[in-house]
């Protein structure tokens, strides 16, 4: 189970957030679905590399943040050849990196942890209050749109994780063969439900893509930050706990169905 952080948004800035919004955007990863920290720990201990699912979690500011700024690590591994897997590979091999490993050693570990997330995403787990949250906003009629990286199989895991019946529309870069942050993908979700830009609002937890990508798009953002990562960085991106918490707002900006 997933503990939920503090929201950053008063309900006055959240209010309007979500004023006159008319779709509403989610990155998938560490936003519907997060990383099983445990999960990484154990295929690394398996495999000879010792860490802590608290280092991996803590870790994760330092991954975002050189995600950022251009210093993540392309690792030399089978499948850096491969674009649909390329921004995983970034994301995990720096992140284990930050949390200790030796980065001489991430090859290996993207060796062991690929397999393992092919067999069952390791991005699987979802807070209990979203999945309600979300269908309250639908009730409402907010339209709901994924629009993530992913490896091409983004429906299905959205599907086993019971998260599909309450989302209207998945766009996975693997699928439309663009990738944030090229606004393109944003515009595959608008062009679908015939939304100007200024009337959407996207949801994620990366700057590098979400924040820049929906920016060229043209739609308002907001980044999940529940454990504070990026505090003191952006201050002009307004900051949510969750997905569940801007749901809620449009839920009762909507009013009843």
């Amino acid at each position: 189970m997933l503990t939920r952080g503090v929201g950053y948004a008063p309900p006055g800035v959240l209010a309007s957030l979500v004023r006159d919004v008319d779709l509403l955007c989610l990155d998938a990863g560490n936003t519907l679905v997060f990383l099983d920290h445990a999960r990484v720990a154990s295929i690394c201990a398996r495999a000879g590399f010792a860490t802590t699912a608290e280092a991996l979690r803590a870790a994760e500011g330092r991954a975002k943040i050189a995600l950022e700024e251009g210093t993540a690590l392309h690792v030399a591994w089978s499948r850096a050849h491969v674009a649909a897997s390329r921004g995983w590979a970034g994301y995990l091999g720096t992140l284990v990196a930050a949390a200790g490993l030796a980065a001489a050693l991430a090859p290996a570990a993207l060796e062991a942890l690929w397999p393992e997330h092919e067999a069952k995403n390791l991005f699987s787990l979802v807070p209990e209050e979203l999945p309600p949250a979300l269908g309250r906003a639908r009730a409402a009629g907010m339209r709901v749109a994924v629009v993530s990286n992913s490896e091409g199989k983004l429906e299905a895991l959205l599907e086993d994780v019971g998260l599909r019946p309450v989302l209207d529309l998945v766009v996975d870069s693997a699928r439309v063969g663009v990738e944030k942050p090229d606004p393109r993908i944003f515009g595959v979700a608008l062009e679908r439900f015939g939304v100007p830009p200024a009337r959407a609002l996207h949801v994620g937890d990366l700057y590098a893509t979400d924040v820049v990508g929906a920016r060229a798009a043209g739609m308002r953002v907001a980044l999940v930050d529940p454990f504070g990562h990026l505090r003191g960085r952006h201050p002009d991106v307004a900051r949510v706990s969750g997905v569940a918490e801007v749901a809620e707002a449009l839920a009762r900006a909507l009013g009843p169905p």
